[in-house]
């Protein structure tokens, strides 16, 4: 018998195989949960399960996919026969620079990357949080949803739509047992955020509005 605080519970962490998503795939297993991580790249996915050890598993899926999402949300669900947690992780900039001269095709990559995604999880988890007595979805925005950065229009555009789109699913499936909130993280040095790290003015933006 378990004695962690989420033994029984099945999650599912998107973009869970680097970065954010991994540190939060490997704090539920630690805590008890079987966890699902899902993303785009097999190796990276397999490398994280690996770390993390046995009670997490990995599906290929890309979020801006319906039937993609789908599929990963079964496979989160199959080795219990229910879910209950769901961080909505995936996301990421790829449109940085001036706004006036970004390709309207790689705006519209950042919406699809990061407020379609997170639509289509929340979609594709809810049955079967309902069905499974209710649960928990975290969709991970950023600070750049409230504040302003140097070159990163599409992401911060992004980033806030996915706070509404928190604030509109928690209206709506409270009544049904499950949460939906959001966490707005700051500059955190992973693979993804190398970009920013390594472009001096915007790492400095960014360091001016954390408070520690």
């Amino acid at each position: 018998m378990g004695t962690g605080a989420l033994d029984g519970k099945a999650a599912l962490v998107t973009g869970g195989g680097s970065g954010i998503g991994l540190a939060c795939a490997q704090r539920l297993v630690d805590d008890g949960a079987v966890v699902t991580i899902c993303g785009r790249t097999e190796s990276r996915l397999a490398s994280a399960a690996a770390a993390i050890g046995e009670r997490c598993h990995y599906v290929v899926a890309d979020i801006s996919d319906e039937e993609s999402v789908v599929d990963a949300a079964s496979a989160a669900a199959a080795p219990l026969d229910a879910l209950h947690i769901v961080v909505a992780n995936a996301g990421g900039a790829t449109a940085l620079g001036p706004l006036a001269l970004i390709d309207k095709g790689a705006f519209e990559n950042d919406l699809a990357l990061n407020v379609t995604g997170t639509f289509l999880t929340i979609k594709a988890t809810v049955p079967l949080l309902t069905r499974s007595g209710g649960g928990s979805i975290v969709a991970v925005s950023s600070i750049a949803a409230a504040l302003t950065h140097p070159l990163m229009a599409p992401y911060s555009v992004a980033k806030a739509a996915i706070d509404m789109l928190v604030r509109n699913a928690a209206d709506e499936l409270g009544r049904f047992r499950v949460r939906v909130n959001g966490v707005r993280p700051g500059l955190v040095p992973t693979g993804a955020s190398d970009p920013l790290v390594g472009h001096e003015p915007t790492r400095e933006d960014y360091l001016a509005q954390m408070p520690l």
